[in-house]
């Protein structure tokens, strides 16, 4: 079992505290509201950027290397990662280098240095991160950023959400500087503590480093286009053998009310080998090596995507394939067996979170960042929401989700016009 508390700074940070005493490792994590929904049109990649530089800007140590160095002296393990809506940086050790630990994070999120040097190196490394979603053309072919797009922004798809070569090297040290300390102030970060720890002892840390961090937020989160009328697509044109493509329809936002049928929903069609999609267009047709269904959301928005590769030769076998098993659930529902079984797929896979102090962590840590809940919605309370379900509130949110004014495509590949044309005639 684990303990949950939250303590408020006097300069309003918030720090949540979850206390797992019957495990070795602590997690250490902070989340900032920080990410490319807040950026400017001019500077899209700046908290990407960011999120780098936060590594070698300590005030400690001298670069990069001696940080590293420091948290392989401890056995520890180093994350970080920027989304649309928020950025984190997680430490992981065992829990008797707690103080060490946190210092070390204290390090990288309070440090705010970007010397010139640093910027240049980190600016090579992040052109050679972005060469992973640019094809042997040159063109941009990330199908998460352009799905992102598609479906909530207005403007080109085209644009990197995390900037091009040109934006990556117009960035300066003035242009980080300003961007870390709009952000990074006391109350658009969480931190959270999991794991096995003596919950005074991390406090009274926490406190001496993160208490004398000062600035007041002042960033504006644009609203997303949210309004469709029909379906949308894209069709982006790539030298490669396979041809990889996302079906999204839109539904609903991060801990809204009827997420948990999100999450149902989502394993029904592709969340485990014995899914719909799995079974019908893996195991039967044998057009895919795999095939997935996720549940991507946000504070104020969400989606349930299908993402799957194949070649060029089975592109609309294996789109009409996906689309009928859509149709499908649409118009035929699902069975009280079908839902009995997800029903218990799904809790004990939230039941498992309590078992990860990185899981519980982002748990926590995300949900007070994004909505600040006055009541926390534990892990255990969800499992519980799960057995709760009808298949008539099922139903319901089939009906509401997987409709034509919802559904947004996106592929990438080698395709004739005639399987392009084919294709969309399949969304419609």
């Amino acid at each position: 079992m684990y303990t949950y508390s939250k303590e408020v700074l006097t300069n309003g940070l918030r720090v949540i505290y979850i206390e797992m005493p019957h495990i070795h490792s602590v997690v250490m994590s902070a989340y900032i509201g920080v990410g490319s929904r807040y950026e400017e049109e001019k500077k899209p990649g700046i908290s990407h950027f960011l999120e780098h530089m936060l590594f070698r800007g300590t005030n400690r140590f001298k670069n990069s290397l001696e940080l590293f160095q420091a948290i392989d002296d401890i056995g520890g393990d180093i994350d970080a990662y920027t989304s649309p809506e928020y950025s984190a940086a997680i430490i992981q050790i065992h829990n008797k280098h707690i103080e060490s630990g946190i210092r070390i994070l204290g390090d990288i999120v309070l440090g705010g240095n970007f010397r010139s040097d640093d910027i240049e190196i980190e600016r090579r490394i992040i052109q050679e991160e972005m060469k992973q979603f640019v094809d042997v053309k040159g063109d941009y072919v990330c199908i998460d950023d352009m799905s992102f797009s598609l479906m909530w922004k207005d403007g080109s798809t085209e644009i990197p959400l995390f900037g091009d070569e040109k934006t990556i090297a117009a960035l300066r040290a003035e242009d980080l500087n300003t961007h870390y300390k709009k952000f990074f102030v006391p109350g658009n970060m969480v931190l959270c503590v999991s794991g096995n720890f003596k919950k005074d002892m991390v406090s009274h840390y926490v406190n001496e480093i993160f208490g004398n961090l000062q600035g007041k937020f002042s960033g504006l989160k644009p609203p997303l286009k949210t309004t469709q009328t029909e379906p949308r697509y894209i069709f982006k044109k790539s030298p490669s053998q396979t041809i990889g493509f996302k079906l999204c329809h839109k539904a609903y936002p991060y801990k809204h009310e009827k997420v948990i049928l999100m999450l149902l929903l989502a394993d029904i069609l592709g969340g485990g080998i014995s899914s719909r999609l799995s079974l019908t267009v893996r195991e039967k047709l044998g057009l895919v090596y795999d095939i997935t269904c996720y549940p991507t959301m946000f504070s104020d928005v969400g989606s349930i995507d299908i993402y799957t590769s194949t070649k060029k030769d089975n592109f609309v076998k294996t789109t009409k394939a996906v689309m009928d098993e859509v149709h499908k659930l649409f118009h035929e529902g699902i069975t009280e067996q079908e839902l009995n079984r997800t029903e218990e797929r799904v809790f004990s896979q939230t039941q498992l979170v309590m078992d990860s102090p990185l899981a519980m962590a982002s748990w926590f840590g995300i949900e007070e960042l994004l909505i600040a809940p006055k009541i926390p919605d534990t892990p255990e309370k969800q499992a519980q929401k799960i057995h709760d379900i009808t298949l008539e509130a099922v139903q319901n949110a089939i009906s509401e989700i997987f409709v034509p004014e919802k559904r947004n495509f996106i592929a990438v590949g080698t395709y004739s016009w005639l399987s392009k044309k084919h294709t969309i005639s399949l969304l419609k």
